[in-house]
């Protein structure tokens, strides 16, 4: 079979399942990059909840906040919450390209929704609505899992409402805040699965019409490394916002305190009765900047994490084309 046509054919399944093929390949991507950034999270999401006045530097608060991690837990406080983390990560990137591939395929009348080279055969549209459904579907499932990732992050170890650990949250949640408490900061999330459309939608065309100027072959890791940091830069610029809202009412309740001075390093919460409560508070207090508190270590964090979790994806999923048997 000539080139062209190898890039033009359907994709075949590795597993039985394409669906199978891109959950199992994004499930790899993510335990790579979140093993490796999770300190850089961390950082960030005590950055979103922290509710330190506007004219205080964002670099400043960084760091305080590192140092305070290292002085209550040492070293290994910079990785409190992992498995929470790694759990809420394998999850939602699992199920996050099983649904999306799924999706497309329904979108293509039941059809193989990508060819033998890995390019989409659906349009922008199509790629924006499947990749946000696909994160409402994934949202709804994984919510309590960020819950305690936010709620570990953004406690030391030996505070009193601190929890132990994955199992322990969702118990310590379930018991005391019920149902409603696993799904704090639903909403904000549901909001930001626009996220995952506006990133799909962007690194899928950019491979399309990349391949296309290059006459078909394979991509290099450089390639694959531009198109998806690309994405989701505009992809998180778009939607970032939202993460701040949902951890911000994901917080731990006992753990909330004064946002006067005090504290040196740790998060100053504070209380929200709901979403429009937090915007509320935020642009009256912080102003619109607040809306991107730790946009920074977001950055930091997620550009070269998603260029290895896409890599590591690509990789995968190439093998799984490949060696594909049905």
């Amino acid at each position: 079979m000539q080139q062209g046509q190898k890039n033009t054919a359907p994709a075949g399944s590795f597993s039985g399942s394409l669906a199978v093929d891109h959950a199992l390949a994004g499930v790899g991507g993510a335990v790579v990059s979140t093993v490796v950034f999770h300190p850089l999270d961390l950082v960030k999401i005590r950055l979103q909840v922290d509710v330190a006045q506007r004219d205080e530097a964002v670099l400043g608060r960084a760091i305080r906040a590192t140092r305070h991690v290292l002085s209550t837990d040492g070293i290994r406080g910079m990785y409190r919450g992992l498995s929470a983390n790694l759990a809420g990560n394998c999850a939602s990137w699992g199920l996050y390209f099983a649904w999306y591939t799924w999706i497309k395929e329904q979108m293509a009348g039941g059809q193989t929704a990508e060819t033998q080279a890995g390019i989409s055969t659906l349009s922008p549209g199509q790629h924006l609505g499947a990749g946000a459904a696909a994160g409402a579907l994934t949202q709804c499932i994984t919510n309590p899992l960020w819950v305690v990732k936010t709620r570990i992050c953004t406690t030391s170890r030996g505070d009193a409402a601190s929890y132990r650990g994955l199992i322990d949250g969702l118990r310590q949640i379930a018991s005391k805040e019920g149902i409603r408490g696993l799904y704090k900061g639903l909403a904000p999330g549901l909001l930001g699965v626009a996220h995952g459309g506006l990133q799909f939608m962007a690194y899928e065309e950019m491979k399309r019409r990349r391949q296309r100027s290059k006459s078909g072959g394979n991509f290099s890791m450089f390639e694959y490394a531009v198109m998806s940091s690309s994405s989701k830069v505009f992809a998180l610029s778009s939607t970032y916002p939202t993460q701040v809202l949902r951890s911000r009412l994901q917080q731990q309740p006992e753990a909330c305190v004064s946002s006067a001075p005090g504290a040196s390093g740790a998060p100053r919460m504070a209380r929200y009765s709901g979403l429009s409560d937090v915007i509320g508070k935020i642009i009256k207090t912080e102003g619109v900047s607040g809306f991107y508190k730790g946009f920074g270590p977001a950055l930091l964090r997620v550009l070269p994490g998603n260029i290895i979790t896409f890599l590591v994806y690509e990789k995968i999923s190439g093998f799984f084309r490949r060696n594909a048997t049905r």
